[in-house]
């Protein structure tokens, strides 16, 4: 009976909507949160395939245990949904390889090593007004001061067919199926591996990559702010199309790293103060230069070594940045595995200290992984470019990323699939599932 009763309150208390509230520890429902009301999170793991719940199943998934919760929220769990003994998960003995574990959790302690689900098909990363969940905070929130949005991409070569495309019709078109995730981030990541020169012909273009400098308008449209420089293909005509891109960059107010015009260019960190006071930072290596696109003595991407990585992650922590982020244009996989210098690569730029892996050179989409609680992305795939010859270099995704003091809270895989038509489209739900399937393995977590 007492089951019964709580149930019955609890689904009145998150249904209603706007209702002032008096306890500092009540959960607050309502369009418009206070500045003292902080979101939760139902989670996952990256391996559990659902995307949403409502809030009647965690209700019943709280009071019946399948549900834990996080140490941080139990006070408010208990004094006001009246469940006395909840579930507790500990952090450290989470199992990242669950497909069907589901936690409870305050943006205090959310972190990319899980996936946020949305609750009744409201995402509150792209539609905070909206979402239904929140708790009294004895700090102060809004999701306008203190998160900050920011989309990551993969392979981007506005050339050869793209460039054909591109001649024939506008913009808005080619970016038609992409662009609502790209219309309010704060920070948009492309990783370009093109150069410009405005008589280049597509036509006859192979494995030389040149593009015209109104088809980097791609990049405006989808306001980029973020361009990064490890690509094998930006010096492949040669260094004045490279240093004519890095000016249209600066004129554009678009930040580099992992390339430009000298060696102590290449080597420079991004580093950003985001509107919350917190420091974020990315460095982006090429693994192997097979074109000679490194500035070893001149212009061009930033060369991975060991020491070199370990220096740059070495000043960028004595200089108090929270994050992280590191890429790197490894040497390349006809397929979704990657290689095992890949991997070790990847696993000591963590060591080192970096917190996220992303590799940027994969044409097909790679596996997913976890090195000490920290995410490898060990290739997203293409973005924007020309390969359709077979379903694999169609696939990929891009990453929807959020920060909050200072740290990575999510890292979402949004799929893609290319249209025959060289348009980059969203995944199908079949599409997906494949994708899903290729690059999701237990053993990787």
């Amino acid at each position: 009976m007492h089951v019964f009763i709580y149930l019955i309150v609890l689904i009145q208390l998150l249904s209603c909507k706007g209702e002032e509230r008096v306890s500092s520890q009540q959960i607050v429902v309502k369009n418009a949160p206070s500045h003292d009301s902080i979101p939760l999170f139902i989670v996952g793991t990256y391996l559990q395939d659902r995307s949403s719940i409502s809030k009647e199943e965690i209700i019943s998934g709280l009071l019946s245990g399948r549900i834990a919760i996080t140490s941080d929220i139990q006070d408010h769990v208990r004094s006001q949904w009246n469940i006395q003994t909840p579930h507790v998960q500990s952090l450290n003995t989470w199992n990242d390889r669950s497909h069907t574990d589901l936690l409870l959790t305050s943006i205090d302690s959310l972190t990319n090593r899980f996936l946020p689900l949305m609750i009744d098909s409201i995402d509150y990363f792209t539609n905070h007004e909206s979402y239904p969940l929140f708790m009294r905070s004895n700090h102060s929130f809004t999701f306008q001061n203190h998160v900050t949005t920011y989309v990551h991409t993969g392979v981007t070569a506005l050339t050869r067919s793209t460039g054909l495309y591109l001649d024939k019709y506008p913009i808005e078109k080619y970016i038609h199926y992409i662009k609502p995730y790209f219309e309010s981030p704060e920070l948009i990541h492309i990783s370009n591996e093109v150069s410009i020169d405005d008589t280049c012909n597509y036509a006859g273009m192979k494995l030389s990559f040149l593009t015209k400098t109104n088809h980097l308008d791609v990049l405006k449209a989808l306001r980029a702010n973020i361009i990064e420089l490890t690509g094998n293909h930006n010096l492949d005509r040669g260094v004045s199309p490279y240093l004519r891109a890095l000016n249209w960059y600066k004129q554009h107010n678009m930040h580099v790293f992992g390339g430009g015009a000298t060696k102590q260019e290449a080597e420079k960190p991004l580093v950003l103060t985001l509107k919350d006071s917190t420091r974020i930072a990315w460095i982006g290596f090429n693994e192997r230069c097979p074109l000679g696109e490194c500035a070893d003595n001149g212009p061009g991407a930033n060369r991975y070594t060991e020491e070199t990585a370990r220096n740059m992650i070495q000043a960028l922590k004595q200089q108090g940045v929270q994050t992280i982020i590191a890429c790197v244009q490894f040497s390349e996989v006809d397929g979704y595995v990657p290689h095992e210098r890949q991997r070790t690569i990847s696993k000591k730029l963590i060591d080192m200290g970096a917190d996220i892996l992303i590799g940027s050179q994969a044409h097909i989409v790679q596996e997913i992984g976890m090195h000490k609680g920290k995410m490898l992305f060990y290739g997203t795939g293409n973005f924007l470019f020309d390969q359709t010859y077979k379903p694999e270099v169609r696939r990929a995704f891009f990453l929807q990323c959020a920060v909050y003091k200072g740290q990575l809270i999510q890292t979402k895989p949004v799929h893609t699939f290319m249209r025959s038509t060289k348009e980059p489209d969203i995944a199908s739900p079949q599409e997906r599932m494949l994708i899903r399937s290729a690059i999701f393995k237990e053993e990787n977590f």
